[in-house]
């Protein structure tokens, strides 16, 4: 049988290798003598994932030569930017520059036809609550559901008025990149429109481990290019909890218990405001 690798090569007049990469989809790097250049070749399962990978990376750069779709599988072919890791170490020059790249990001990122929305439904979220095991976090998560229902008016209200930027979806610093020497953000399949403080959620907890400093170094910087990020205490709480609905949905299908760690960080959050 021939190989995915050896129908894109043929494809793409290429010699392309696949390599180790953070995102659960295959990704080959090589030189295309089709597109005389060095390529980078990402395969998604989903056409949703390649489809708003590839709008976003259109409005951001020229980077996109060409997709379809392969063996019910959907290839993006990009000239290769060669990205750099920004490495484990963040200081506070980096946690300013981080937040002006996402503050940049919403600002220049559009809607596009089929964007996927944020859940902000309140059904939804309790019924995935009641579809987990009976452990302690499923327990907290069904009181703190008490803090929330009483103002869900508000909160779908607030989230509405306030869910008109594409967002990244998967902000962290496996996603922050070194591209010709600027910082940037790479991986946009998970980009949807909803309100901006969703995507700091998950790199406060996970990456910043809940630092003050460079939480608030971050906002500096993303305050200087989009100041309208704020919501309320108590609606950016409820961001926290559906966050973390998802995280402890994950690490019940996955076993990964520093994810679910992060998880219940932000119960302990919640819990103490």
């Amino acid at each position: 049988m021939v190989t995915i690798i050896e129908q894109l090569n043929k494809r793409l007049k290429a010699d392309l290798h696949a390599i180790n990469h953070e995102s659960l989809n295959s990704t080959f790097v090589g030189y295309s003598n089709l597109y005389r250049q060095s390529i980078f070749v990402k395969q998604f399962a989903k056409e949703q994932a390649y489809y708003t990978e590839k709008m976003v990376t259109k409005q951001l750069n020229d980077r996109v030569l060409t997709g379809f779709s392969l063996n019910k599988a959907f290839i993006l072919v990009l000239k290769d930017c060669s990205p750099k890791d920004i490495g484990e170490k963040i200081d506070s020059k980096l946690a300013f520059e981080m937040g002006q790249v996402l503050g940049d990001f919403h600002l220049r990122v559009e809607s596009f036809t089929k964007i996927k929305l944020v859940n902000g439904q309140f059904d939804d979220y309790l019924a995935e609550i009641d579809s987990f095991k009976e452990s302690p976090y499923k327990r907290r998560l069904k009181k703190l559901t008490g803090k929330f229902i009483p103002y869900k008016n508000e909160i779908k209200s607030e989230l509405s008025q306030h869910s008109k930027f594409v967002l990244h979806g998967d902000v962290g610093i496996r996603n922050y990149k070194y591209i010709d020497g600027k910082l940037a953000l790479i991986d946009f399949e998970k980009a949807r429109l909803g309100p901006v403080y969703q995507d700091f959620i998950k790199l406060f907890y996970q990456d910043f481990d809940l630092n003050e400093e460079l939480i608030q170094l971050f906002l500096a910087g993303y305050a200087s290019k989009n100041p309208t990020y704020h919501l309320s205490d108590l609606t950016r709480q409820y961001l926290i909890f559906t966050t973390a609905i998802g995280i402890f949905n994950y690490t019940e299908k996955i076993e990964d218990l520093p994810f679910r760690h992060v998880g219940e960080a932000m119960l302990d959050t919640i819990e103490k405001e």
